[in-house]
């Protein structure tokens, strides 16, 4: 954007007189282009800052940068690069009057110094400025031919065309990330993903997670937790026969070896040799210095969810179920991160657009008095 203006302005720039003064140049420059580059700059920080209302942080991270960066992109073009243009002017002027002197055999310029001055070995007149080969072509070309009658019926064409493959293309949008597309293509997970494509039946493993200490040898709070294991494994996308939960396992383990499951202390020492003869549960189980179980955890298996609609769904139900459960649980997984993006990326986006929108109506208005322009 700043370069874009830069060059907005060496447009301007070269439309202006040798013959005036630097100051009459420099005001001329930034009467024509002060205003566009003001609107432009202004649209586009505040489009960048609406996406600080996003609920992701790199999201904000990135718009807040690029946004003030903008900002101070416009700053030192109406500053710093004006600046420039002066002291370019001053040269220009020096190099004309230097080139304007009768040539003499001893005071001819050289190649060089003429390319230093005036490139392309052209001398421009101090009435006319000069005119660009692109400007030319557009005015005596392209504007003629922009308003035949038959390149009329052309643009109204394609633009039509292009309004139709726009809205198809809005229908075919579809929510979701491909996360083989985070990875380089010579990456060791492109082949794991590319297997995985066999198994879309089955979806990520949540981890149940009770989050307090609770009395696990207590007959009614295991029945409560149950009860909850239940809820989740009745879901719609969990497959009740690849639950992985310790206290079952553990719980058949004392009633097969005879042991008080209900008794505190049995319950608690019989749970070294248990984890010694099942060490696929040493790691669900957070034991603490005074022998309590602070937390532990449980495993489901998700089906149905190859569509970034069902994850989504997905994770609302499982999330629900947890909160209305008796037993305080947590439900997780590492690709919930981009389940909840799923979640919130069409509300942020709807929500954003109408801000931004509405924010640059409002600018244009201020600099377009015209409601009808400020709104096209």
């Amino acid at each position: 954007v700043g370069v874009d203006d830069m060059f907005i302005m060496i447009s301007a720039w070269q439309k202006t007189s040798l013959m005036d003064n630097i100051k009459q140049r420099l005001s001329s420059v930034y009467s024509k282009v002060a205003v566009s580059i003001t609107i432009t700059t202004i649209t586009n920080v505040l489009a960048f800052y609406t996406g600080i209302m996003t609920s992701f942080g790199s999201v904000q991270y990135f718009c807040t940068y690029t946004g003030t960066t903008l900002l101070f992109g416009y700053f030192y073009n109406i500053t710093c690069f004006g600046a420039f243009m002066a002291l370019d002017g001053k040269r220009e002027v020096v190099c004309l009057c230097w080139l304007k002197k009768p040539e003499t055999p001893d005071q001819k310029c050289s190649s060089f110094k003429k390319s230093c001055c005036v490139p392309c070995d052209s001398l421009p007149d101090e009435q006319e400025t000069d005119v660009h080969p692109m400007n030319l072509f557009f005015r005596d070309y392209f504007g003629p031919f922009l308003t035949s009658t038959e390149y009329k019926f052309f643009v109204v064409l394609l633009y039509i065309l292009y309004i139709i493959s726009s809205m198809y293309g809005c229908f075919q949008v579809q929510e979701g990330l491909d996360l083989r597309n985070l990875a380089s293509d010579d990456s060791y997970t492109t082949p794991f993903f590319k297997v995985e494509d066999y198994f879309l039946d089955y979806g990520p493993r949540v981890m149940v997670i009770v989050t307090e200490t609770l009395d696990y040898w207590d007959k009614d709070a295991r029945q409560k937790l149950e009860k909850c294991l239940a809820d989740l494994e009745n879901s719609d996308y969990v497959d009740k026969n690849v639950t992985e939960f310790w206290l079952r396992e553990y719980v058949q383990y004392m009633e097969n070896s005879g042991q008080d499951v209900n008794d505190k202390n049995t319950f608690i020492n019989s749970l070294p040799s248990f984890l010694t003869n099942f060490p696929l549960f040493m790691y669900d189980i957070n034991i603490s210095s005074s022998h309590e179980i602070i937390a532990s955890r449980g495993f489901n298996q998700t089906i149905g969810v190859s569509s970034s609609t069902n994850k989504e769904m997905m994770l609302f139900q499982l999330r629900s179920i947890a909160e209305k459960c008796e037993i305080p649980l947590m439900v997780y997984n590492p690709a919930f991160i981009y389940f909840d993006q799923f979640a919130a990326i069409l509300e942020n986006t709807v929500r954003n657009v109408i801000v931004a929108s509405s924010a640059m109506f409002i600018v244009s208005l201020l600099f377009i008095p015209h409601p009808l322009c400020s709104f096209w």
